[in-house]
């Protein structure tokens, strides 16, 4: 039996790497990424050498052809049955320093990709697949300085909701996992330490998540079982207050 496909767009480091890694169990992976190749490939060349099936992709995914391409190598590799987002960013603009183009910029790489997953998704996923899309706990506690990021990640979660009413009737799921304070190399690079300590004490675990804690949160909404869950939003989060 022909081993299925999945797409993970942001797929080469942190949250997307261990979404990765969990799915090369079951699947032929294809590792979306876009700036950052050599960590994507050496993924893969993990991936492989653990017995899996995996291919680098690399392309823009907030551009129409770059989530094209992407979606292409998948269907490359076998029957398309998961599709993951994990693609985002996030900066500390005031309300009073935003510009068009700070406004573009989160739009186009927080919501812009989503949608685009999304179209893609409802088009080539075989019948009783899986989309799962990561927001952040951003879109519901609204931090201040993360306008542009709360707001494309609210509107994340409500386009997977709508895309879920419309491939319902082929079997096919779409949920949000809303990911708290993940410890990765992004949230260390631009956080400073007294930051990260009270992020890591606002939850009831009083820790950050890990990445592999996010990846368990996905993974589930992956599985045959979760075949009636769909349209949801599911906070992984360790209980954050």
């Amino acid at each position: 039996m022909a081993v299925p496909s999945a797409l993970v767009l942001g797929g080469g480091g942190g949250i997307g790497a261990a979404v990765s890694r969990r799915l090369a169990a079951n699947h032929a992976v294809a590792v979306g990424c876009w700036k950052n190749l050599d960590r994507a490939k050496r993924l893969v060349d993990d991936l492989v050498a653990e017995g899996g099936t995996a291919q680098v992709v690399q392309s823009d995914a907030t551009s129409e052809a770059g989530v094209g391409v992407a979606f292409d190598v998948a269907e490359e590799l076998g029957d398309l049955r998961v599709v993951v987002h994990c693609v985002g960013g996030w900066d500390y603009p005031r309300i009073t320093d935003l510009t068009e183009q700070l406004i573009d910029d989160s739009l186009a790489l927080n919501l812009r990709s989503a949608l685009l997953a999304l179209r893609e998704s409802a088009r080539r996923v075989v019948d009783g697949g899986r989309i799962v899309l990561l927001s952040s706990a951003a879109a519901q506690l609204a931090p201040a300085r993360q306008s542009t990021y709360a707001a494309a990640k609210a509107g994340l979660e409500a386009a997977a909701r709508v895309a879920a009413k419309q491939v319902a009737a082929r079997g096919i799921t779409v949920n949000v996992v809303r990911p708290g304070a993940t410890d990765t190399e992004t949230l260390r690079r631009g956080t400073s330490p007294k930051a990260i300590e009270a992020m890591a004490g606002s939850n009831a675990m009083r820790r950050l998540g890990t990445p592999d804690d996010i990846a368990g949160a996905v993974l589930m909404l992956c599985t045959a079982d979760s075949g009636w869950v769909t349209g949801a939003v599911i906070d992984a989060t360790g209980g954050l207050t």
